[in-house]
């Protein structure tokens, strides 16, 4: 379910029905979501206020599959270029979370003259040896609920709130959908690495120092390949300062845009 006052919309964009929920005025900026589908959280009401905040649901988390299929993260880069065209956005800026900081990482990469800056907040994409990630295809939802969050208080409302019939279904198609693009190599792209050198733009890490997602040795991997990169980290927090620090991530994201940004895309 949406906020209260919320835009929630379906859309037709290149043959593709998608859900897009949106909020706010002001410079736009896109917002990608995780693996395990689409929620608007405390965090996006709160960068809404200051931003014309724009929350889709990737194809095939939602009911409706990608048109031409979804086989790589590739397909999902495509697809939101696609979408920027058909809500007529030249630039934006862009964040992602977890899978969604991963796309946004690859769509900066391809097409960095798109974007004004980069958010990525507890990104996947990369993968150090020395540190790996958890296997998620072999937890359950309420195992990564309680593996995700800092606070189990967090974890356990995430698992009551997912234990409804339509819940269930919602995480049948996240998983399925996740598997198609992050199965093998898992969660990462080998190549991303060597290409983040192209993105040439002010880029913000943001990660929560108790994540046991992602690491946060992550966080420092990122900053050191990217050009012009700084890193914000939040004490007790997991895998989702959206949902664990959402004051605390809108004003991380809300500075770095008024300091990075050119003077006609910062926010107010």
């Amino acid at each position: 379910m949406s906020a209260p006052g919320v835009r929630d919309e379906r859309l037709m964009i290149a043959g593709t029905r998608v859900r897009v929920q949106s909020a706010g005025d002001g410079p736009p900026l896109l917002y990608l979501h995780g693996a395990g589908g689409v929620s608007w959280l405390p965090g996006h009401t709160a960068l809404a206020e200051h931003c014309r905040l724009i929350v889709p649901e990737h194809p095939n988390w939602g009911e409706d599959e990608l048109a031409d299929g979804l086989e790589s993260i590739e397909d999902l880069v495509y697809f939101y270029l696609d979408f920027l065209d058909a809500l007529d956005l030249d630039r934006i800026h862009l964040a992602g979370h977890s899978l969604g900081g991963w796309l946004a990482a690859e769509i900066a990469v391809a097409h960095p003259e798109r974007l004004w800056t980069l958010t990525l907040i507890d990104a996947a994409g990369l993968w150090l040896p020395d540190c790996p990630m958890p296997d998620l295809f072999a937890l359950s939802a309420a195992e990564t609920a309680r593996l995700g969050n800092y606070d189990p208080a967090v974890g356990e409302a995430a698992i009551a709130a997912g234990a409804t019939p339509e819940a269930r279904a919602a995480q049948v198609r996240a998983r399925a959908a996740f598997a198609r693009i992050a199965w093998n190599p898992y969660l990462h792209n080998p190549r991303l690495a060597v290409r983040l050198r192209r993105v040439r733009l002010p880029a913000l890490v943001v990660w929560g120092e108790e994540d046991r997602i992602i690491p946060p040795a992550y966080a420092d991997e990122y900053a050191r390949l990217l050009p012009d990169a700084r890193v914000v980290r939040f004490p007790a927090c997991g895998h989702s300062p959206a949902r664990e620090r959402p004051a605390a991530l809108a004003d991380a994201m809300l500075a770095f845009l008024r300091d990075r940004a050119p003077a006609s895309a910062r926010p107010e």
